[in-house]
């Protein structure tokens, strides 16, 4: 049994009978009730979000840039970076190349709400790009484990259970605590500006002439306004600057996802699990789990599933109500110890792209992160691909300002979504349940994509579940499916429909032709590629920067 303290406090008062559980658990943790209260405030705009009952309009457009607001002088940047999580990564890559940059956020600039975990790949980027040595993000590591599982469970599938172990995968546990203190004195080191309990209010933008915007702040003492060349948006997944570019939500995949860092889980320090279900669908969800090891006896624990936005979706998105089917069904994933206890709670909505759909930047302006969505809509994995393009960015973003690259069109060529991810949707559609499946659909699905994987190999396997597969491999996966479960095709038919079967052939054929220029790309070489950068026009070499170093991040 988890130890608890005694329940105190109206908040928990209040939510205790419809999440006994719930209250229980955060009632024993550190400043419990705030964090509490975090959960429901983020589900109240989510819920708000993803209905349309709140569509967030943060533009006053202005006409140029001598209608903005005025600013002092000590106001004004080259970037200003809204959110200081791993926007703070973001800043101090910007400001060791000689910007003048200012993060801001409405709580204390880089502070974790989430655990990290990634991939010694993943993590050397960093070190690439040289934002961090290697000595530097040694101290940040929490722990590594030596291989990770996938398991589906399969209880009505009417077949085997088929593990996967894969290595190379989320393997590495990040105090994120510490990246983020190692990234504001960084920050700082550089000239970078920090502004702590700073709430946006509004985005001024100018419609004309050079480019610049003005973000108006509610502040500790009132209204304040700061001047940028660039703005960019690393609110996350509820940013009102995100929603308010896409007329409400910027993607259509989700996963409502809530778990705890806690002490006393009885589970194999050595091994990780990167997606674990231990049944079939309950109520109208597929539940998935995961559980990486971290410093000492920690466990952080996650359970999650797979969903799609939109208005007849917002009433089952509740993490209040998740968070109670976390703790009720915690001792089915694994045995909690005599003595266990829960140290913080870690939750969000994280959202993903099916397909390139949403805009990702305007004049002036780029998202990055969870209000980009960029990652992967299969995996999730939206540290691991902050990290592995967050160096080529910030190369890129530092290009655009020198050379006044900063319309629409030269910035989303920065941004990080990659061709591959085009296609990905389509696996995570079968991780939802679908209409006429049966209790046990998706694990039996799952159970033959991991067979499939399985045969295949480790090196393709862990190249898919880290983004980086090829056009060639990602024909060879369908293939393989196709011939373990010669149904798969029609059943994908009936999954997503004749209108997703036409978006989806669009996405492939996107894809081929990103792999096609690639293949090019290779002939050429890369030094005869970047001599094409230094003849061309500002713009065009921004387009082959930007393929080029894409490229490179998933080679």
């Amino acid at each position: 049994m988890v130890d608890t303290t005694p329940i105190t406090g109206s908040l928990f008062k209040t939510l205790q009978s419809r999440y006994p559980n719930t209250v229980a658990a955060f009632s024993s943790m550190p400043q419990g009730e705030t964090a509490l209260n975090a959960v429901m405030e983020l589900e109240r705009k989510w819920i708000a979000l993803n209905s349309g009952e709140e569509i967030p309009r943060p533009f006053i457009r202005a006409s140029s840039g001598a209608d903005l607001p005025p600013t002092a002088p000590a106001n004004r940047f080259d970037v200003v970076i809204a959110g200081g999580g791993l926007g703070l990564v973001a800043g101090a890559s910007l400001a060791r190349r000689g910007l003048r940059v200012m993060v801001f956020d409405r709580d204390r600039v880089g502070a974790a709400h989430r655990e990290w975990n990634i991939s010694e790949r993943e993590l050397a980027s960093l070190v690439d790009w040289g934002i961090f040595s290697r000595e530097e993000l040694a101290s940040t590591i929490a722990t590594r484990y030596k291989s990770g599982v996938i398991s589906f469970d399969s209880t009505g599938t009417g077949m085997p259970s088929c593990p996967l172990i894969t290595d190379g995968v989320l393997d590495v546990a990040l105090d994120a605590q510490s990246v983020l203190d190692l990234a504001r004195g960084r920050f700082l080191e550089a000239g970078g500006t920090i502004l702590e309990y700073r709430s946006f209010v509004h985005l001024h933008t100018a419609e004309s002439g050079p480019v610049a915007s003005v973000f108006e702040l509610d502040g500790p003492d009132g209204r304040e306004y700061y001047r940028a060349r660039l703005a960019v948006d690393t609110m996350g997944s509820v940013s009102p600057i995100a929603m308010g570019l896409n007329d409400g939500l910027p993607f259509d995949g989700v996963c409502p996802t809530a778990g705890t860092v806690m002490e006393g889980l009885d589970a194999d320090r050595q091994t990780g699990d990167v997606l674990v279900s231990v049944a079939p669908m309950q109520g109208e969800r597929q539940y998935i789990w995961e559980g990486f090891p971290g410093r000492g006896n920690e466990t952080t624990v996650y359970l999650f599933y797979y969903d799609r936005t939109g208005k007849d979706e917002s009433s089952k998105q509740s993490l209040l109500a998740l968070f109670e089917d976390y703790f009720t069904l915690l001792p089915t994933y694994r045995t909690v110890q005599s003595g266990a206890r829960h140290l913080k709670p870690v939750f969000g909505y994280i959202p993903a792209r099916h397909g390139r759909t949403g805009r990702t930047a305007a004049r002036g302006l780029i998202c990055l992160g969870d209000s980009a969505a960029g990652q992967s809509p299969l995996t999730f994995c939206g540290f691991g691909s902050f990290v592995r393009h967050i160096g080529r960015v910030a190369a890129l973003l530092s290009y655009a300002l020198e050379h006044g690259l900063l319309e629409e069109q030269h910035l989303q060529l920065i941004s990080p979504h990659q061709a591959n991810l085009r296609v990905a949707w389509v696996f995570s559609r079968f991780m939802q349940p679908w209409p006429g499946g049966d209790p046990a659909s998706v694990n039996r699905m799952m159970n033959i994509f991991t067979r499939t994987l399985t045969a295949i190999g480790p090196k393709t396997t862990v190249r898919f579940l880290q983004d980086r597969y090829s056009f060639t491999e990602y024909i060879r996966i369908m293939l393989t499916t196709a011939k373990y479960f010669p149904e798969v095709f029609a059943l994908t038919m009936r999954v997503i429909g004749l209108k997703g079967i036409q978006q989806w052939a669009g996405d492939i054929t996107a894809f081929g032709s990103n792999e096609a220029m690639r293949a090019a790309y290779k002939l050429i070489g890369k030094r005869n590629w970047r001599r094409m950068e230094n003849m061309v026009s500002p713009h065009l070499a921004l387009h082959l920067k930007a393929l080029r170093t894409t490229w490179h991040a998933t080679r």
